[in-house]
């Protein structure tokens, strides 16, 4: 009987309470959830599928985090990798490609053979309640081409997708080069942008461009230098939260925007 109660006790405790106590100071006073790909990396699904943003959403996240390039032809393509070969049918780069030659390519790292290669185009033609999430879209850009006719194409790409689906509050874009970040800003300023980088370049190149904010890793960005990005009116969005104990260092921080590979987890803490 004495160690029935023990036990019970014991439950008690374990799911009533948390391990730590959170305290959000930031911007909004609130924490973003976004999926990173979607489920992030370790998940049954790939990254950026639909299947895994789906997943993603429908566990209560306010969005997710999308890796974006874009094909010869102007296509822009849910991928993170550099190239295509081990993880997919294809290979070689996206942007050495037309869409129509990438068309039908599917993941083929057992078990993803059913999942397949998608547009942004065929990912948000298939959201319902498409304007209640927000998307941060991480631009990849690994074609090395810095010419104004690059430039434009790229955003261009951008605002079509954007301006279609009338997504220019639920959409953040994330760009690790200013020569973009010039060109879209002469273009849109409309459009909100975060700068890829570690804190003093990022911080330096947000004041020039007047951005949102900055994006970097949990772990690479100190508690007293998410502050000075605040007193700046900056917002912080951090990736590499691929572990609980990531999680909670990302909440101790006050970020703003936590792109998250352990979803359930910091659903259920927050919640």
């Amino acid at each position: 009987m004495k160690k029935k109660l023990l036990y019970c006790i014991f439950l008690f405790f374990m799911f009533s309470c948390t391990d730590k106590d959170i305290n959000i100071e930031n911007i909004n006073n609130k924490v973003t959830v976004l999926g990173h790909g979607g489920m992030g990396i370790g998940s049954t699904y790939p990254m950026n599928t639909y299947e895994s943003i789906m997943y993603c959403l429908n566990l209560g996240a306010d969005g997710t985090e999308i890796d974006v390039q874009m094909t010869k032809d102007g296509v822009l393509v849910a991928f993170h990798d550099r190239h295509l070969d081990g993880k997919t049918t294809a290979s070689g780069q996206i942007y050495k490609q037309n869409w129509a030659e990438l068309k039908g390519t599917t993941y083929n790292n057992t078990p993803y053979q059913n999942y397949s290669l998608i547009t942004l185009e065929q990912l948000f033609d298939n959201i319902d309640n498409l304007h209640q999430y927000i998307f941060f879209l991480d631009c990849k850009n690994f074609n090395p081409d810095t010419s104004a006719y690059y430039l434009n194409k790229f955003n261009d790409a951008l605002i079509n997708i954007i301006d279609r689906y009338n997504m220019v509050e639920n959409v953040y874009v994330e760009f690790k080069r200013t020569d973009l970040i010039r060109s879209l800003k002469n273009k849109r300023d409309d459009i909100k942008i975060f700068i890829y980088s570690e804190f003093e370049k990022g911080l330096a190149i947000a004041k020039e461009f007047q951005l949102e904010g900055l994006v970097t890793s949990v772990d690479k960005i100190t508690k007293q230098q998410v502050k000075i990005l605040h007193e700046n009116d900056f917002q912080l969005a951090v990736f590499n939260a691929h572990s609980k104990s990531r999680n909670w260092e990302a909440l101790e921080k006050n970020a703003d925007f936590i792109q998250t590979d352990k979803l359930k987890h910091l659903l259920r803490i927050l919640n």
